[in-house]
């Protein structure tokens, strides 16, 4: 009797034995195929974020320029409209092109800026800009009163994140007098990673 209580007990410690190794086993490979899908899920979910955050940018990058070309070419036509205002009133107290005729020097230009210059004032084609070639441009601030009036009475509004009038110049003189230039902080750069000043919606 105690032989045959013996035989049963070893034969159900072996299948309680069989029984753990076989459910260890399982669930090792279960962890093992939830470690992969998780693995895959999550490269899955970075790549779809990055597309995302991509096409979002560059989206952004498109609306940005998009507001940053209208405001410059509302401010062009608006110093166009100032400057004909001027010439056919002959009104002495107007400035070319609505600036505030303060002449400004190289230091008051941004860097950035002043490198796009170079296409256009580098008259020694020494691929620099000095003073004198700045001021044969005769670059200007706005007058801000002036330009905020006829702004109005045309219904430009600023569109881009800068509508600071102080941040947007004007040159005076030569081939490109009445072209607006931004002097901000603000970067507009499009989806070719191509900075753009005002200067190249003119050229």
């Amino acid at each position: 009797m105690q032989t045959k209580n013996l035989v049963v007990y070893n034969n159900n410690f072996n299948l309680r034995s069989k029984f753990t190794k076989n459910f260890k086993s399982i669930k090792k490979s279960n962890l093992l195929i939830g470690l992969l899908i998780s693995l895959l899920l999550a490269i899955s979910f970075l790549i779809i974020s990055d597309f995302f955050n991509v096409l979002y940018s560059t989206n952004n990058k498109a609306a940005s320029m998009a507001d940053f070309k209208l405001d410059i070419n509302n401010l062009s036509e608006t110093a166009l409209v100032i400057e004909s205002e001027r010439k056919s009133s002959n009104d002495s107290q107007i400035n070319s092109f609505g600036s505030d005729g303060s002449l400004m020097k190289l230091d008051e230009i941004r860097p950035k800026l002043t490198a796009a210059l170079v296409n256009i004032a580098d008259l020694n084609e020494d691929k620099k800009i000095s003073n004198e070639e700045i001021a044969s441009l005769e670059i200007m601030r706005l007058n801000q009163n002036l330009f905020k009036n006829e702004l109005k009475t045309l219904g430009f509004n600023f569109k881009s994140p800068d509508c600071n009038l102080n941040n947007y110049i004007i040159i005076t003189q030569g081939k490109s007098a009445g072209t607006i230039l931004y002097n901000g902080p603000f970067q507009f750069i499009d989806n070719r990673n191509k900075r753009y000043f005002g200067l190249e919606l003119s050229i």
